[in-house]
């Protein structure tokens, strides 16, 4: 039987960047009509059964009685979780549900934070990253159609994931013992703060340090400071790497970036170096905060330590041009086989 999950995280896209920048939001209501166009797709290849995570706010429900009367084949329903407790361990729990039943794919609905905590439990489940967030990197823009297309697609096997997925690198925070603290997906940041305040990073002067995966001028956010420090950095092929800069105001470097919708800052760099996977890359000793993809999570003590690694063997992520443009000339070859106008 063939099953595809959702997560869709009802928090995203409202955070303070909303007030601080011009950063649009995006409604539950706007997520509730994307995924009813990712469930027809689902439904019209043939997807016997979409579970999708129960939340407080009861949008998955209200998926599920919108689209009953049109569905042809496929069963919608609420994943059977013990409990939800409205935060991101509701997004761990049926990440871990939905990898033990070994469904076909994950869409996720979300920002770039919500990308990594599925990425924490998912495994070999390849994901659907569809954005609903402020600065996305990880995430794509995509018309909720395509997306349940390309979910289609892998979930029934009609393209392998040999051919329609990839492995995204991602950053691995560990601690002295070498022990693995949490990852991040786009970008790492410290920063000299006492606790986690708003959570949201949107204020660059206390950003001492920045390890990026993906730095492309085409970008929003952390990364984009990359991009237009470090622009090859966005050429494809090749080795992953990611790229280390610090940060001071006494930097010489100047770089001008968009770190938010509409807002351009300045910022200065002292240095900043590339390097590959394996090779730990130790992060300032002094007291602030630790940022992931976008977030604060990690207060820095006294007598921590701690180093990061690029990771090349991240989530398994779908490529949905390739697995579209795969699945369209699997089915041109049937019909060719079929017979083609004499």
């Amino acid at each position: 039987m063939s099953e595809v999950g959702i997560i869709v995280n009802p928090a995203s896209g409202k955070d303070i960047r909303r007030v601080i920048a011009n950063g649009s939001a995006t409604t539950n209501q706007e997520k509730i009509n994307k995924v009813v166009r990712i469930i027809a797709a689902l439904d019209a290849h043939g997807v016997d059964l979409v579970t999708i995570l129960p939340d407080p706010t009861h949008m998955g429900q209200r998926v599920i009685d919108e689209v009953k009367p049109d569905l042809k084949h496929s069963r919608v329903v609420l994943l059977p979780m013990p409990r939800i407790q409205g935060t991101y361990h509701d997004t761990l729990g049926a990440t871990e549900m939905m990898r033990d039943r070994q469904v076909g794919c994950i869409v996720v609905l979300g920002g770039d934070g919500t990308s990594r905590v599925v990425a924490q439990r998912s495994g070999s489940v390849p994901l659907v990253p569809v954005s609903t967030g402020t600065n996305n990197v990880f995430p794509r823009m995509i018309e909720g159609t395509l997306a349940g297309i390309a979910a289609a697609q892998i979930a029934l096997g009609i393209v392998s994931p040999e051919l329609g997925c990839r492995r995204a690198p991602r950053l691995d925070l560990v601690d002295v013992e070498g022990d693995l603290v949490d990852i991040a997906l786009v970008d790492l940041a410290v920063i000299n703060a006492l606790d986690l305040g708003s959570r949201a990073v949107w204020e660059l002067n206390g950003i001492r340090e920045l390890i990026l995966t993906t730095a492309s001028p085409t970008n929003i956010g952390l990364s984009s400071i990359g991009g237009w420090l470090c622009p090859d950095m966005a050429r494809p092929g090749g080795d992953p790497q990611a790229l280390h800069i610090e940060m001071a105001p006494e930097g010489r470097i100047s770089v001008m970036a968009p770190v938010a919708p509409g807002m351009m800052q300045e910022v200065r760099v002292t240095r900043f170096a590339k390097f590959g996977p394996g090779e730990p890359i130790p992060l300032s000793c002094e007291r602030g905060v630790i940022a992931l993809d976008g977030e604060r999570e990690v207060i820095i003590g006294a007598a921590d330590e701690y180093s990061v690694v690029l990771n090349p063997e991240g989530p398994v992520v779908v490529d949905l041009e390739n697995t579209l443009h795969v699945g369209a000339q699997t089915q041109m070859k049937t019909r060719e086989e079929v017979g083609q106008w004499p």
